[in-house]
C-alpha cells in the first residue's frame, strides 16, 4: 500500500497496483477536492481498507438507476481514526461494526450500482470527514494528494502520440509517453497532472489539474482525437494518476462501439 492523499494527521492509502482519481466524478466532494477514488479489482472482487481505525457505521440507502435489471443498493462504511471518520462508498461491506482494521485488510467488496456509468471501472470513493456529519454528500475537509514533486511541463497545450492497447465494449485504453513524480505516473499540463473526463464539448466535462501549490481547474479549449486521416468522434477521453504503466480511457458516444484496431496508433491533443 502506497500513500496517496491526507488531511490534517489522516492518511490514505492505496493498494500497489491502483490508480487514483481526485477530479474525475461529479459527486458532490470532488468539487471540493475532498475525496479521492481509488480504482483496482474487478467487480464483486475484493477492496481493501485505505486506513487504519474502528468501523463504526454501516448503512444501504437505493440509488436511482437507468440500467434495467442493475442492482441499485449503494452502502456507506464509516471507520473512526482519532477525531475524524473516513467514508467509503462503491463497496458492500463484510466487516462488522466494532471491527479495528487496518490499511491493506479486506473490508468488503466492488459494486456497481446506479451511480455508475457504462466506461466506469471498480472503484473505492473516500473521503475524511467530521464525525458528525458524514451522511451527506458535500464535505469541505479538502484532500492534500501525496506527491513527490519535480519538474513538470508548463504548457498549456498538450500533444500524445498513443497506442491502442485494450478494447472493450466499454471503451478503449491507451498508452504514451508519461511523466513521473516519485511513485506517481500521470500526463502533465500547467505544470501538474491532468486528471478527469475531459468531455468533447466545453463545459460538460469534470477534470482538473493538480498542481504542487493546489487544485486548478481550467476550461478546455481544444481536444482532437485522430487515427490516421479520421478524427474521432468519441464521447470523451479521461486521465488519472497511476502507479503503473498509466493509460488513457478513451470513450466512444455509445456503448459497444468500437472505433480502433489494437496497436493502431492515436494522436490526442488537448489545449487550455
Amino acid at each position: 500500500m502506497k500513500k496517496i492523499a491526507s488531511h490534517d494527521d489522516i492518511h490514505i492509502f492505496a493498494p500497489d497496483n491502483s490508480r487514483f482519481s481526485f477530479l474525475k466524478s461529479p459527486y458532490a466532494a470532488h468539487k471540493t477536492f475532498s475525496a479521492v477514488d481509488i480504482y483496482y479489482g474487478i467487480f464483486g472482487g475484493d477492496a481493501y481498507s485505505p486506513v487504519d481505525g474502528e468501523v463504526i457505521d454501516i448503512r444501504s440507502y437505493e440509488t436511482p438507476t437507468p440500467y434495467k435489471g442493475r442492482n441499485s443498493t449503494e452502502y456507506l462504511l464509516a471507520i473512526r481514526q482519532g477525531k475524524y471518520v473516513i467514508k467509503i462508498i462503491h463497496i458492500k461491506p463484510d466487516v462488522p461494526k466494532g471491527k479495528t482494521v487496518s490499511k491493506g485488510d479486506r473490508i468488503g467488496t466492488f459494486i456497481r450500482n446506479g451511480y455508475f456509468t457504462f466506461w466506469n471501472d471498480p472503484v473505492m470513493h473516500v473521503e475524511v470527514r467530521k464525525p458528525g456529519d458524514y451522511l451527506r454528500a458535500s464535505n469541505n475537509l479538502r484532500l492534500e494528494p501525496c506527491i513527490k514533486w519535480s519538474g513538470l511541463s508548463s504548457s498549456r497545450s498538450l500533444e500524445l502520440e498513443c497506442r491502442v492497447e485494450e478494447i472493450n465494449n466499454s471503451y478503449s485504453l491507451l498508452s504514451s509517453n508519461c511523466d513521473i513524480c516519485g511513485d506517481v505516473r500521470g500526463f502533465s499540463l500547467d505544470s501538474g497532472f491532468l486528471d478527469g473526463y475531459v468531455a468533447p464539448v466545453v463545459g460538460e466535462g469534470f477534470f482538473g489539474i493538480i498542481r504542487p501549490q493546489g487544485f486548478f481547474r481550467p476550461e478546455i479549449s481544444k481536444l482532437d482525437v485522430i487515427a490516421g486521416d479520421r478524427n474521432i468522434d468519441c464521447g470523451g477521453v479521461a486521465f488519472s494518476l497511476h502507479f503503473n504503466e498509466p493509460r488513457i480511457k478513451l470513450i466512444p458516444r455509445k456503448y459497444g462501439i468500437k472505433q480502433f484496431s489494437e496497436g493502431e496508433e492515436v494522436l490526442i491533443r488537448l489545449e487550455i
